[in-house]
């Protein structure tokens, strides 16, 4: 990695590793709001909770959403409310309990999620390409690790 990217006086390697994490994840956050956007006409939020609601099929709570997705659970009702009106997705009253709803998708918003399947799976062609993918593995390996070591 090239000095240059780095600020220049940071204090230890858990403060680089911290600083290049959210560097990593913010261009990657744009560039898939961008292409989401550009490509499907949504969010890169409202993309990713289509995507989890389709990759949990049965009743799913909102709250199970914004869990799985790391977004608010206010910030989910607000996706899928405009998913709901876009016609991607349905809301019920959960059939266990009724103080929750359950989601699911819609036959256009299961579409409008394959599509931008296909969109990942090119972009990250394009960006591994560029990266040696045992480096990715070992980032991966690294990562997982000490997202293992610092959640409760």
């Amino acid at each position: 990695m090239e000095r240059s990217t780095l600020p220049d006086e940071l204090p230890d390697e858990l403060a680089t590793l911290w600083y290049l994490i959210r560097r990593v994840a913010g261009v990657m956050d744009r560039q898939g709001e961008a292409l989401f956007r550009r490509e499907l006409g949504v969010s890169l939020a409202q993309f990713l909770v289509l995507s989890v609601v389709d990759a949990h099929p049965g009743p799913l709570s909102q709250q199970a959403v914004a869990d799985r997705v790391g977004l608010t659970k206010g910030s989910v009702s607000r996706q899928i409310d405009s998913a709901v009106a876009a016609g991607l997705m349905t809301v019920r009253v959960a059939t266990h309990t009724r103080r929750e709803n359950s989601v699911a998708l819609t036959d256009a918003g299961t579409a409008l999620v394959r599509r931008g399947d296909a969109l990942l799976h090119t972009s990250r062609a394009a960006m591994l390409a560029a990266i040696n993918p045992d480096e990715v593995a070992a980032a991966v390996h690294v990562l997982g690790g000490l997202l293992g070591a610092l959640e409760p």
